[in-house]
């Protein structure tokens, strides 16, 4: 019987070697490699953004000026006029490429000019919540048309304590395009 059995499994391997030729198989493919160079971002700053003229008593509030232009100054202490404008910039590079726009996540001081750290409270003015005429639903975001070239506005909001000392406060804050 032990030899019944050494013979079935020599018999089960030569069958299992016969079928199972073991030549090897090589074979070759071919790929291919492409890069996309795209033209540098340049960035241009058109129009400054400027709230306008506020007359603050009380405890002041918070001005919006909207990437659109419109002006919100509905706080009960605060009073607007004269000529408003939003941050207008022009962006060019490659045709048809979207471009994301970064704006300032942080706090902007605005300063009068006789601005001191012991005066801060009365010399200077906080700007934030930056939005741009081109938020999308993922963020800023604007194409570049066929020639290259988009243009964009960016608006803020600024809050009046009521302290603020009478003159021009000023700053200024970065904005930044990249490739989509």
């Amino acid at each position: 019987m032990t030899k019944t059995i050494r013979f079935g499994a020599a018999a089960i391997a030569m069958a299992a070697a016969m079928g199972m030729s073991s030549v090897a198989h090589a074979d070759t493919a071919t790929a291919d490699a492409t890069a996309e160079v795209l033209d540098a971002l340049v960035l241009n700053n058109d129009s400054a953004l400027d709230f306008g003229t506020m007359i603050v008593s009380g405890t002041g509030g918070s001005v919006i000026l909207f990437a659109d232009g419109s002006l919100d100054c509905t706080a009960a202490d605060v009073v607007c006029s004269g000529t408003t404008s939003v941050a207008g910039f022009s962006v060019e590079g490659t045709a048809n490429k979207a471009v994301t726009i970064n704006l300032p996540t942080s706090n902007v001081e605005l300063r009068h000019p006789s601005y001191t750290t012991a005066t801060a409270a009365q010399h200077s003015i906080i700007l934030n919540t930056f939005t741009s005429s081109e938020n999308g639903g993922s963020g800023p975001e604007v194409t570049l048309n066929g020639t290259g070239d988009a243009t964009f506005d960016v608006g803020g909001t600024i809050t009046l304590d009521g302290s603020e000392e009478a003159g021009v406060f000023e700053a200024t804050f970065d904005v930044s395009v990249e490739y989509s």
